[in-house]
């Protein structure tokens, strides 16, 4: 593993432990949501919160249709 590579799974790390703070913790949706918007794809996502690449695209697909509904 290069520096970059470590580097790129530190921080993965410090974001998932920052989505899940017990201040104000937010639902998985929340979360999926602005790592979307920080520019993350879906893979990153999913690995970053341990879930699948697909459950990742399921919930951005949800989170585009209420976008349009607005």
């Amino acid at each position: 593993m290069d520096n970059t590579e470590s580097t790129n799974r530190l921080l993965k790390v410090m974001i998932a432990l920052m989505l899940r703070r017990d201040e104000h913790p937010l639902n998985l949706k929340q979360q999926v949501e602005i790592l979307s918007g920080l520019g993350m794809k879906p893979s990153e996502i999913a690995e970053t919160l341990g879930k699948t690449a697909t459950y990742i695209n399921k919930e951005l697909s949800g989170i585009r249709k209420g976008r349009k509904k607005k």
